[in-house]
């Protein structure tokens, strides 16, 4: 059953005594329910159609409300089942190389994880370079899929160097592979080579992720380095965008304070 907003502050056709274009209006009411607890994870909201007949404004209007509410990440949409409220986001500090999983659960996090494949492959000519490795070696390659309250965040794909990990897809994939490689393999990550980008989703990982396949997603590419420099892990990262919410220590340098 779809919740309906306070129809307290319409009067008119106008959205409280609030200045501004309408549709930020609306907003602004929807984001003050969620804030107060009146709406909470995962409750339904008002589609387009009735935010229009609630508020007497058009389809479009709605539909703009709703839009910067997810461009917040505030709200998600489930293809085709409408909007919904989304869950708080996870910070996921890129400066500190302990792995996500192990922070999170730490955070007491709610996360499950879910092992989509493994694969024993070889390494195109791209992750060869990445791994600095020959082109065609072995590599162990798996995927898995992370959920918050049972609501997927994103998909990890890895990619280990064979020869180096004998018998790692055998192990328990439901946990955090650092601790698998620090614990099994006497192996800890010590740096990263981090990239972060915005692409458009990919029809399998839009089925994954529960999302439309027009939305775009984060993706976190990165190149693990043990603690003599190098490089045993390449993994990617595709997050929902209303999830994800990264952040990092900046060290500025007197040069580049001299070219500014």
């Amino acid at each position: 059953m779809q919740i309906l907003l306070d129809r307290r502050s319409k009067q008119d056709g106008k959205v409280g005594s609030s200045v501004g274009p309408r549709f930020l209006q609306i907003a602004n009411e929807i984001r003050d329910q969620i804030h107060r607890g009146d709406l909470t994870v995962h409750d339904i909201l008002p589609s387009e159609r009735s935010l229009s007949e609630q508020y007497g404004v058009s389809r479009m209007t709605g539909r703009r409300a709703l839009e910067a509410l997810e461009t917040e990440g505030l709200v998600y949409n489930a293809d085709r089942r409408g909007r919904f409220v989304s869950p708080k986001r996870l910070n996921y500090n890129v400066s500190n190389m302990v792995s996500f999983v192990t922070t999170a659960q730490a955070s007491e996090v709610d996360l499950e994880i879910e092992v989509v494949e493994t694969a024993e492959s070889f390494a195109d000519t791209r992750l060869a370079s990445l791994l600095e490795q020959p082109e065609g070696c072995g590599v162990f390659e798996y995927t898995r899929l992370f959920h918050s309250g049972k609501h997927p965040i994103f998909i990890e794909t890895e990619y280990l160097i064979a020869e180096r990990f004998p018998g790692f897809l055998n192990r328990n994939l439901r946990q955090s592979t650092t601790q698998i490689l620090e614990k099994s393999y006497n192996t800890l990550a010590n740096t990263g080579d981090i990239v972060i980008r915005m692409r458009g989703v990919q029809a399998f990982e839009a089925q994954l992720l529960n999302i439309a396949s027009s939305h775009t997603v984060i993706e976190l590419e990165q190149v693990i380095r043990d603690d003599k420099g190098t490089p045993f892990c390449f993994g990617r990262q595709v997050w929902r965008g209303e999830m994800a919410e990264f952040s990092a220590h900046a060290i500025v340098s007197r040069q580049d304070q001299g070219k500014a």
